[in-house]
């Protein structure tokens, strides 16, 4: 194969490997989470990094994606440095003013959402900053292709937290010490990430000159990240409002479990900007269909079999990983959630052929759909049924942004879903889950057991039905073990 493909798929396989060993996070986390803190406690926790993930689009105003659109092939320093400082100075200002008014409000905040606890408003305009800076200097470790920091980066952000999290919570400190060591931790990483970039990046105080480039073409995707983010984030706000802190705690809890095939996505599509840019202005259009290709089967190769595991498996691992309260009044919401996710990655695969292409405008206008149809979908609901109606919501609201995307993106071009693996798939989910549905009446074999063979007879149904091929198993392990 093409050393364009082996260069992203080795790049994707070690960014893979982190996120194979960023898995068991999940596990690790909701139960210390959810079995140290209250219900509602763990609903303000989940509610301040919904807050934090809602401010993201705010600050961003579409310039992110313009740098991963634009820096990767500049070659002049003081050009690369005058996009980066640019950048980061209309962040960091649009990131204070966003902060300032949540302290302004931090009393009416803290009384509608946060249980009346003004501390923790407080701290969370401090997460909302470094949530702001350690995003942007991650975007630029990825624009020069260090994977193998990046990794080693995303796995200490996420299990050194963790660990003094455990720590503080078997010297019975609470929600307040656990937050405080977080935003400590995120300070240092970011610390580490603006020494390791220096001397790459350089120092200038900008003269924006970039900008107006950047603005048009990131801000047209303002309104389509807005949109995502209000759709993937509101229903929290308004399973707060209408039931209480206690009901988005066990949302939250439910919705980590479902949200894992869009982990799976993010593993597939991180480096995809990078690559497809460069190919598609290098005029290798069957170089980028090939990507797109392959990211496509191996998102639906782990997603789909991960919706028919979760429709059995799903009061059983909430059991095992949280409480029996939220295992029995989430178990219908992890596997809607979950189908939900599958619809949003493919949506993500779909979207960079919007973005190659220039045609940013289009998102808007998908978003612009989805968005309404979920918050009157979700505020008909969720007073009606509970947080069911917020997971039927957002599963919609992923569905009607998925065909909408695939509607423009393949009026610019298409290219090979593979409709017959798909099936495969499909087939080699029913196989796998009639083998847990089985494997669950014995109570003595433990669940991860459980996981560990219905995974084992779903590959090996799908290598059966020729889903997966020899020839790409020997071109993997190529990619992993060639050096370069």
């Amino acid at each position: 194969m093409k050393s364009s493909y082996k260069t992203t798929t080795k790049d994707t396989f070690i960014n893979g490997l982190a996120d194979f060993l960023l898995i068991p996070l999940t596990f690790i986390k909701l139960p210390l989470l959810t079995k140290n803190l209250s219900a509602s406690e763990y609903g303000m926790w989940g509610l301040m990094h919904t807050t934090a993930g809602l401010a993201l689009p705010l600050t961003t105003l579409g310039l992110g994606v313009a740098m991963s659109r634009f820096l990767p092939g500049e070659k002049d320093k003081d050009k690369l440095s005058e996009g980066f400082y640019s950048v980061f100075t209309i962040r960091i200002a649009l990131c204070l003013l966003i902060i300032s008014l949540l302290l302004i409000f931090k009393e009416f905040v803290a009384l509608r959402f946060f249980d009346e606890n003004i501390k923790v408003v407080e701290l969370m305009t401090l997460f909302i900053i470094v949530n702001t800076i350690q995003p942007i200097y991650m975007r630029m470790v990825t624009i020069f292709r260090l994977i193998k920091t990046r990794s080693i980066i995303r796995i200490i952000d996420a299990y050194l937290p963790i660990s003094i999290i455990a720590i503080l919570f078997y010297f019975d400190f609470g929600l307040i010490s656990i937050i405080k060591s977080v935003i400590i931790v995120k300070i240092l990483i970011t610390f580490f990430l603006f020494l390791y970039t220096f001397p790459r990046v350089g120092f200038k105080f900008p003269k924006f000159k970039p900008l107006k480039g950047y603005f048009e073409y990131g801000l047209p995707t303002l309104p389509a990240s807005l949109g995502f983010w209000l759709v993937n984030l509101s229903d929290r706000f308004l399973v707060t409002f209408f039931l209480g802190t206690s009901a988005v705690g066990i949302y939250t809890a439910s919705y980590q479990i479902g949200s894992l095939p869009y982990m799976l996505s993010a593993l597939i599509n991180f480096v995809l900007m990078v690559s497809l840019s460069k190919l598609y202005d290098e005029g290798k259009i069957e170089e980028v269909k090939t990507h797109l290709s392959f990211a496509m089967k191996y998102f639906l190769t782990i997603s789909i079999p991960f919706i028919f595991g979760s429709l059995v498996l799903t009061k059983e691992v909430l059991i095992l990983f949280s409480t029996e309260e939220i295992a029995f009044a989430g178990e219908v919401i992890t596997p809607m959630i979950g189908l939900g996710f599958v619809f949003l990655g493919i949506y993500n695969i779909m979207k960079y052929i919007l973005l190659i292409t220039k045609k940013t405008k289009i998102l808007p206008f998908i978003w612009l759909i989805s968005l309404p149809i979920n918050l009157c979908l979700n505020l008909i609901l969720i007073p009606k049924i509970g947080i069911n109606g917020a997971a039927i919501s957002t599963v919609l609201s992923y569905l009607i942004a998925m065909v909408l995307i695939i509607y423009f993106a393949f009026r610019e071009f298409t290219f090979d879903i593979k409709i017959n693996f798909i099936f495969k798939s499909i087939f080699s989910s029913l196989i796998m889950g009639f083998a847990l549905k089985n494997l669950t009446r014995y109570t003595e074999i433990n669940i991860m057991l459980i996981i560990a063979i219905g995974s084992a007879c779903y590959f090996i149904m799908l290598f059966i039905l020729k889903g997966i091929t020899r020839s790409e198993f020997i071109f993997f392990k190529d990619v992993i073990w060639k050096r370069n």
